[in-house]
């Protein structure tokens, strides 16, 4: 193990500064010089994520939560044990002290110095956790904004710039949490309300594991503010007189925000031997609007023939949401093959139309669908269209007559032959078109490990993100949620 020496012949403030000035000047992405070690414990937090090295059999602290935006704020809490802290030769205030963080990766640390009497220590914080998936990232993407990236079953989000490089991270280690009762963090995006940026993702509540099931990961959507920290946690609001109360979980699926607190979650609800797909609108603390599956009975006869024998509970699945120009709802029913227009406006909830992916007159398909959204720019609709029952997936553009339903014209905008079973995004950037693939058809190819693609008007693929294939987390790595583009 790398560890540092204590030194007794010289003073130790004037030569633990040689030192770090030394390792400092000769650090690069290759990793930091090997030295004998001292140690001693350092209770200290960085951006609020409280970390002790008590125990700990090396020098080096894996980080689970940084920005290279916000810079590292760092709080050394038995600071009155030392009598110099720095990190990155700038000097701890009272234990305190803000570094910028010029790149995250494995291999780049910040390098934090404590000094008592003729004792020096030394801890590399590394800025980004070494448990965390290596990526291919090819290309430079040139379309505005940021990739956002969130996975089925780690509890990893990570917002990554053009050029491939982390702008932010945060991260809760496998080993922390139980795989078979939770999930991961789903569903990370961006908000702008009123010219203000929030930040926002579905986390699993452990109060809720019992109620999850395949597809279902109870819990509570984060909110953060423009330097990712928390300020708020959203659950579901009494409704539907006894059936729903304060507090119970919601899905991660899909969230819609439409004011700093006026939003749109869904969850499950059981109904006698079905689980329902439940909608909530709720605008400042009060529910204005919700809407049940069970309550249209005719749903249930729509459910598509290749998830007949998994959906027998869960037999709508709802996965998306979003809200036309006439103030009514355009969402995405996975396991029905189905797109509804959902009458919000009247408050009536009724189905005002239905585009049925398995059963239409031939001039499109879609099978198990994902990430349904409307552009009002060319009143076209596009999905993700996982193909499940086909093996082929495909990025479709529907134009839509938006008050009868009907489809005026289709076109298939990707179809490379890939398959994603489940999950997956379509975003665009002007002209360009971001996939954020999901969760891969066949985990056991080596060929399916892509996370991320972005095609450039004329279908070229200008920028890409894959798994390494000797991750040693390859099975639970290989499976994102939705990873998107959002300027």
């Amino acid at each position: 193990m790398k560890k540092f020496f204590k030194f007794t012949t010289v003073p130790a403030q004037l030569f633990c500064i040689a030192v770090f000035l030394f390792l400092f000047s000769c650090r690069s992405d290759e990793g930091f010089p090997d030295f004998p070690a001292g140690g001693s414990v350092l209770d200290l937090s960085v951006n609020g994520v409280e970390y002790s090295t008590s125990g700990l059999a090396c020098d080096t602290l894996d980080l689970l939560r940084l920005s290279t935006e916000t810079g590292a704020e760092i709080r050394v809490r038995n600071h009155y044990d030392y009598d110099v802290i720095t990190v990155d030769g700038m000097t701890a205030d009272n234990g305190n002290v803000s570094v910028p963080v010029r790149k995250i990766a494995k291999s780049h640390f910040l390098t934090l110095i404590a000094i008592k009497g003729d004792r020096c220590d030394t801890l590399y914080l590394r800025t980004m956790h070494s448990d965390l998936p290596d990526f291919v990232i090819d290309g430079n993407s040139v379309s505005a904004g940021d990739f956002y990236l969130s996975f089925v079953y780690i509890r990893f989000i990570a917002r990554i710039n053009n050029a491939g490089e982390y702008v932010f991270y945060s991260y809760e280690p496998i080993n922390a949490i139980d795989q078979t009762k939770s999930q991961g963090w789903w569903d990370f995006r961006k908000h702008v309300i009123d010219n203000t940026v929030y930040y926002s993702y579905h986390a699993p509540d452990p109060g809720f594991y019992s109620l999850g099931f395949s597809g279902y990961n109870p819990g509570m959507r984060i909110i953060m503010d423009e330097n990712y920290n928390p300020i708020d946690t959203l659950h579901l609001l009494a409704g539907r007189g006894d059936t729903i109360k304060t507090g119970d979980p919601v899905d991660g699926h899909d969230f819609m925000m439409i004011g700093r607190n006026h939003y749109i979650v869904s969850s499950y609800v059981r109904i006698d031997t079905v689980y329902a797909a439940y909608l909530q609108e709720v605008d400042n603390g009060r529910v204005v609007f919700d809407w049940l599956s069970t309550d249209h009975a005719e749903m249930a006869d729509w459910v598509d023939p290749v998830f007949r024998d998994n959906a027998v509970s869960d037999y709508v699945h709802f996965n998306s949401i979003d809200v036309l120009p006439d103030g009514n709802w355009l969402c995405s029913f996975r396991h029905i093959s189905s797109v509804l227009k959902i009458n919000r406006a009247d408050g009536s909830g009724d189905i005002m139309w239905r585009l049925a992916g398995a059963d239409n007159d031939g001039s499109f398909s879609f099978h198990g669908q994902h990430y349904v959204r409307y552009h009002e720019d060319d009143n076209t609709v596009t999905l993700f269209n996982n193909g499940n029952g086909t093996g082929r997936t495909q990025m479709l553009r529907l134009d839509v007559d938006t008050c009868t339903g009907k489809v005026l014209e289709s076109s298939i905008l990707h179809d490379d032959g890939y398959f994603a079973a489940a999950c997956g995004a379509l975003t665009f950037s002007g002209k360009n078109m971001i996939v954020g693939w999901g969760i891969p058809g066949d985990t056991d190819n080596i060929n399916c490990d892509r996370v991320i693609s972005e095609y450039d008007g004329n279908g070229t693929e200008v920028f890409s993100v894959r798994f390494r294939q000797n991750n040693s987390l390859k099975n639970q790595l290989l499976s994102s949620y939705r990873c998107v583009k959002c300027e």
